[in-house]
């Protein structure tokens, strides 16, 4: 009498238990990792314009003019606050404002002149300001749909920042 070999339906229970304890705890640990990535880089392309606003101040004596002046949060207004901030009418542009593509883009980017932050220690940002010229403030708002929706980070001429 020959005996059969495989698994029986208990051990192929155990496994898929097992499967799916590792998967409950290593899922979340993912997403974290995303959503803390994602931030980064929306902090470095904070810190990327603040550096060519204070080059384009360097060369010209002033900062450029609002650009990206749109507040929002959806797909659109962050693809048109790029162009804006890219292809500005010269010489109010910033050319060397490389986000990423747009598809990939969790943020929407602007640059609100003649302002600074009263309190940039608050997280998230309280969007209070004070007139200040010159100085700039850079802010990135997160996308309505992306793992950083209601994000808003910001940096002023100042170096001040809220992340």
């Amino acid at each position: 009498m020959q005996r059969q070999s495989g698994f029986t339906l208990v051990e192929l229970i155990i496994v898929i238990a097992i499967m799916g304890i590792l998967a409950m705890i290593t899922i979340p640990a993912y997403v974290g990792q995303q959503k803390k990535a994602v931030r980064t880089e929306a902090f470095s392309n904070l810190s990327n314009l603040r550096l060519l606003e204070e080059q384009f101040f360097a060369e010209n004596g002033i900062y450029t003019t609002d650009m990206g002046t749109v507040a929002g949060n959806t797909p659109a207004i962050r693809d048109a606050n790029v162009t804006a901030i890219q292809t500005n009418a010269l010489p109010n542009r910033l050319p060397g404002f490389r986000p990423g593509l747009s598809i990939n883009l969790n943020y929407s980017y602007r640059i609100i002149q003649n302002v600074a932050m009263t309190n940039p220690t608050t997280v998230p940002w309280d969007m209070a300001t004070s007139a200040r010229t010159p100085c700039f403030i850079a802010v990135a708002t997160g996308i309505t749909g992306s793992r950083v929706a209601g994000d808003i980070f910001a940096i002023d001429c100042n170096n001040n920042a809220n992340f």
